[in-house]
């Protein structure tokens, strides 16, 4: 999954695209930065008669299903439905699963007549499996005048404290507005606003209040005017109190393959756990986060069974065990004082030789197995606990290598297994449904 480090790059980008933003007010602005009065309200209106300027592009929007272990997806159009390199009229590397392509790549080839087919790419850019079979070009969407959702939050039995926001990107736009909306009807009210240049965005801000909410996004132009209509929004609803929660790092907060976001199901431990189990996990935390953070993020859902595991970004950056040990200690004092049953769950390995190949990845700290058998070997003393990191290890006692891409995090697979062990180990002990 994307790293802390390209993680706060994101977060940068947006809060520069907000300065782009408000430049752009003084070369024409955007309907809710109008002048107040009749002035604003006319504004408002011209900008609603007004088609999307993205529909005048003429383009085509193809979408496919995530493919485990891949970090890129090659594209290619075909003159045929054949594919064969005589008839691969335009390729591009894109790395989510979804692209929005010119015409004008057709070269004049006649657009019912032209196929397109999808290959998924390790990090070193081998191919994970083969191209697709070939499918009509007509079989995507023609001119969309609004970009489309890839998180997958509404079939998620619960949404995760910390968003993180997803979408095709659009061609032609300088940047995107996205809202988070809660309520419906009179009642409903707009929670969170932001601006970013990216076509992901992760939220900062918890989402600590029960209700039903709605996400949407849409493309602006270098002057902050609108490029594309607001997409389909995506609904989902926060419960509170839950009996299940999982207080974690990006392990829990999910994600994979490098540059799969959290908000897709396949790289989130909790959709392989059988029961519905409240996602608090925060990027980049270690144990002393965890602790910091127990009582305005956990406390709020009340659960009765908090699953805990954090340790990774301890012991690779150095941190002792000794460290850990007391964070988790104290972790396991406050659930109790709270009426809460901990459940640990151990730390997964690492794989420093991976990690070394990925940019936003920092170097494993010498020593780390130590720190980690040391924390799991607490761990396992407690009076409730899941060894997760055990099937994940290999002979070296790294994290298995077919598990991971980055080194540091469990892909698809790896999070199948945590999920499933974490899942029955619940349902067997506390006789969780």
């Amino acid at each position: 999954m994307i790293g802390e480090k390209r993680r706060r790059i994101l977060r940068r980008f947006s809060l520069g695209a907000a300065v782009l933003f408000v430049a752009g007010l003084f070369m024409g602005g955007i309907a809710e930065s109008a002048p107040q009065g009749e002035g604003r309200r006319r504004v408002v209106r011209e900008e609603r008669r007004l088609a999307p300027r993205s529909a005048t592009v003429d383009k085509v929007r193809l979408t496919w299903p995530l493919i485990p272990g891949a970090v890129r997806y090659q594209v290619i159009l075909l003159s045929a439905p054949e594919h064969k390199k005589e008839t691969v009229i335009y390729t591009e590397t894109v790395s989510a699963p979804s692209t929005e392509i010119l015409l004008e790549a057709l070269r004049g080839a006649p657009f019912e007549k032209t196929y397109w087919a999808v290959c998924g790419l390790h990090l070193d850019g081998a191919p994970v499996g083969g191209f697709s079979t070939p499918e009509p070009l007509t079989s995507g969407e023609r001119r969309p005048v609004s970009p489309l959702i890839l998180s997958e939050y509404a079939s998620m039995a619960e949404p995760p404290l910390y968003l993180v926001y997803a979408w095709t990107p659009v061609q032609g736009t300088s940047s995107y507005e996205v809202e988070l909306w809660r309520g419906d009807g009179a009642k409903r009210e707009r929670v969170r606003h932001y601006y970013t240049y990216e076509s992901m965005l992760y939220d900062e801000t918890p989402l600590r209040t029960t209700g039903s909410y709605e996400w949407r996004v849409r493309a602006l132009d270098g002057n902050g005017r609108k490029w594309s209509d607001w997409s389909e929004p995506e609904k989902f609803t926060a419960h509170t109190p839950v009996t299940v929660a999982a207080l974690g790092d990006s392990i829990t907060h999910g994600g994979g393959a490098i540059m799969t976001p959290p908000s897709r199901a396949m790289y989130c431990w909790e959709s392989y756990a059988g029961i519905a189990v409240k996602n608090l996990g925060r990027s980049g935390d270690s144990t002393s986060d965890l602790l910091n953070r127990f009582e305005e993020d956990v406390l709020p859902f009340a659960p009765k069974y908090l699953v805990i595991m954090g340790g990774v970004n301890d012991f690779r950056v150095g941190t002792s065990a000794r460290v850990t040990i007391h964070n988790l200690s104290r972790l396991a004092e406050k659930c109790r004082d709270y009426d809460i049953t901990p459940v640990f769950a151990t730390a997964t390995p690492i794989c420093p030789r991976l990690m070394e190949k990925v940019w936003d990845v920092e170097p494993a700290s010498w020593g780390w197995n130590a720190e980690q058998r040391a924390i799991n070997a607490w761990i396992m003393e407690q009076p409730y606990a899941v060894d997760v990191a055990t099937p994940l290890t290999d002979e070296d006692g790294e994290l298995k290598s077919e598990m991971t891409t980055d080194g540091l995090h469990p892909d698809a697979e790896a999070k199948r297994i945590i999920g499933e062990r974490i899942g029955a180990y619940l349902r067997e002990r506390f006789g969780l449904q």
